[in-house]
């Protein structure tokens, strides 16, 4: 079994385990706030209702990824634009659906994990219609797992405070993280040069990544097993959870630099003031 087949096995476990934890949810729930911050408990669950990855991947699997009726063209796309989207779509979506929010999540839930069961071996890098730019299945498969774990984390941590981000979803999100730091931070012109903050990570699995500010835009990347060179500015140490959850906007820099999840060593003021420079991932 190849590692898109994997995830494929994971993105039903998460679909199953999601499912089994909203249906046990006590109605007065769903107005409670969830830990996306401005979203209560029903809004998350309506934003993924208005997630249509399933109908994105039957298109790409047809050699289709042209935008859908209603979707914006890629030479359209501003960054801004799109995250205000998503968030005045989640209320859209929710007050089209009514009561049949959780009924419509379960549908398209189970929609997306067949549609990604269904792919072929040679079908993973068939392109797909994604705003920012077209994007292969097996990278929608991973976006589809970081949104659906990361907003079941939202939920479920509101009501189980045990509940963690499995070390299965954990390798998935770190690696769908390169798109989420593109709205969590933004270029900034006043910088007379780069500042490179490294990240180094140690479990479920090893890695390390460069995220790189310099005046015209912001970069993360993996970067080689090697010694820092002079260039890196900070260098953080954690586990994949924390880096995971510092990236998607759930744990704060500095409260992960108070409880020890997240070490540092370089420069001490940039690694204090690493927090300011998060917008919004």
């Amino acid at each position: 079994m190849g590692i898109a087949e994997e995830r494929v096995e994971t993105l039903r476990q998460e679909v199953a385990d999601f499912k089994r934890r909203l249906a046990a949810l006590p109605p007065d729930a769903w107005e409670q706030p969830s830990a996306c911050q401005g979203w209560t408990v029903a809004d998350v669950v309506a934003h993924l209702v208005g997630q249509d990855f399933a109908l994105r991947v039957s298109r790409g699997l047809q050699g289709d990824f042209s935008p859908p009726e209603g979707a914006p063209p890629v030479t359209e796309h501003d960054e801004d634009a799109f995250a205000e989207n998503i968030f005045r779509r989640a209320f859209a979506t929710r007050s089209q659906v009514g009561d049949q929010l959780l009924d419509t999540l379960f549908r398209r839930l189970d929609e997306s994990a067949a549609v990604f069961a269904s792919v072929g071996p040679e079908q993973w890098e068939n392109l797909c219609y994604w705003p920012p730019g077209p994007e292969p299945v097996r990278v929608m498969l991973d976006m589809r797992i970081s949104e659906l774990s990361m907003h079941a984390w939202d939920v479920c941590s509101r009501f189980d405070p045990d509940y963690r981000l499995s070390d299965a979803f954990v390798p998935v999100l770190m690696d769908t993280a390169l798109r989420a730091a593109r709205r969590a931070f933004r270029p900034d012109p006043s910088l007379a040069g780069p500042l490179r903050f490294r990240f180094l990570i140690d479990e479920p699995v090893a890695a390390r990544y460069d995220l790189i500010f310099s005046p015209g835009g912001v970069v993360l990347q993996p970067t080689p097993d090697e010694p820092a060179p002079a260039g890196v500015d900070v260098i953080f140490r954690c586990d994949g959870e924390t880096y995971v959850m510092v990236m998607y906007g759930r744990l704060t820099p500095a409260a992960a630099l108070a409880s020890g999840r997240l070490t540092w060593e370089g420069d001490r003021e940039l690694a204090q003031g690493f927090g300011a420079r998060f917008q919004g991932g």
